[in-house]
């Protein structure tokens, strides 16, 4: 048997001791420590906090639609009090939106008046309220609820009074017929369920297939918006937003030859497609020295293209670069840029051509950072030339980019 020395019997009296001290330390000393119901209850708190941030959520919206609600139903019966019965309010925040049509002889101010005094409102936006012509009714003669095709997305949406089912039904076809500019299809879902067919009606041959047309041309370039027939009053109204001078510029360009021919038909038109809000007016003195300026930092220059192309070259960088100076200069001034060929090739070609190149000018400027609400872009094709076409020196003068300064 090994004999025992003073430091194995010295570490045999430690462990007893320290025996001893593990057995006597009180639950929660000296022990290991299971964290299990920590974490348990830090999961409880975090799943409270949740839930309280979920249902402050819910109650501020609720209370925010609970709120505009009010604001509807009050501005709607200050609207009945002045006797604009026709007239819905739509609330957005404090911002009320007025929609419907008053009496030709009426004062649409009186209106938002009455609507700016209810407590709350903010702001009134009477874009979407049409006129409607006082005229006598014959005897007998009815008249419906106007024809309203609201969209958004993919999605239309057609309500008010017509004739007969086939209108209905060729309303919902000629909807679905509608393409993008690209050649799909414009409305996946279409609604027509609010639609009233009224016997009695006058026909609407004359004019549905083109105000359909119009919401096509619209539709194009806005999200959101609407087009709103009123037969009785001889009054079509679009609405909708637009966020550049670009964009509501190509809509009028697009919906002009429909407008014309509801025109022609008796309809006139008013517009409620809001641009980009107007920045302050440049001074005729800017606009003048601005046009001096680009005038002579581009006389005897071109803004250089790739050949049959709309890409820039260098040296038409180069140019672009030295007129963003003046540009900058006179931030106030807006632009057009309009592109111009000469007259080889074919027309079409030439003025496809002119305006690929004029909103490459555009991109361009925007990529050096500045605002692309201040610039149209426009082609012209080879319908402006300012040389000999017969000449290659004359058709390289008509093969051109020009900078024009505008007051508005």
């Amino acid at each position: 048997m090994a004999r025992k020395t003073k430091t194995t019997k010295r570490l045999q009296q430690l462990d007893r001791t320290a025996a001893k001290r593990s057995s006597a330390a009180p639950p929660g000393f000296g022990a290991p420590v299971d964290d299990e119901p920590a974490a348990s209850w830090a999961a409880f708190i975090a799943g409270v906090i949740l839930i309280f941030i979920v249902f402050t959520a819910m109650a501020v919206f609720v209370g925010t639609r609970s709120i505009e609600a009010d604001l509807e139903a009050r501005s709607e019966q200050s609207l009945r009090l002045a006797g604009f019965g026709d007239i819905t309010a739509e609330a957005a925040g404090f911002a009320i939106s007025l929609k419907g049509q008053y009496i030709e002889g009426q004062d649409l101010v009186s209106a938002e008046g009455a609507v700016v005094a209810v407590s709350g409102v903010r702001s009134v936006d009477a874009s979407g309220v049409w006129v409607v012509a006082a005229t006598k009714l014959a005897a007998g003669e009815i008249v419906g609820s106007p024809v309203t095709l609201e969209w958004t997305g993919d999605a239309v949406t057609v309500s008010g009074d017509l004739s007969a089912e086939e209108q209905r039904v060729f309303v919902d076809e000629s909807l679905a017929a509608l393409e993008t500019a690209e050649g799909s299809v414009l409305f996946t879902s279409i609604d027509v369920d609010d639609v009233q067919i009224i016997e009695g009606l006058a026909s609407e041959d004359e004019w549905i297939g083109k105000a359909v047309a119009l919401v096509g041309s619209l539709a194009n370039g806005l999200e959101e918006g609407s087009v709103t027939v009123n037969p009785a009053g001889e009054v079509v109204t679009t609405s909708g937003k637009t966020e550049t001078r670009q964009e509501k510029r190509d809509l009028v360009i697009a919906s002009e030859g429909f407008i014309v021919a509801l025109h022609d038909v008796g309809f006139d038109l008013t517009d409620g497609v809001i641009g980009p809000p107007k920045p302050p007016p440049p001074t005729r003195e800017e606009v003048e020295e601005l046009e001096r300026t680009l005038a002579e930092l581009i006389e005897g220059k071109v803004v250089e293209f790739e050949f049959a192309s709309d890409e820039l070259t260098e040296v038409g960088e180069t140019l672009l670069d030295e007129l963003l100076v003046p540009l900058r200069e006179f931030a106030a001034v807006p632009i057009e840029i309009a592109g111009h060929a000469d007259t080889q090739g074919s027309s079409e070609r030439n003025l496809e051509l002119s305006v690929r190149r004029a909103q490459a000018v555009v991109v361009y400027f925007v990529e050096q950072g500045e605002d692309p609400n201040r610039f149209i872009a426009v082609g012209y094709g080879d319908t402006r030339p300012i040389a000999d076409n017969s000449t290659e020196e004359g058709r390289q003068k008509n093969r051109r980019i020009e900078f024009i300064a505008l007051e508005e």
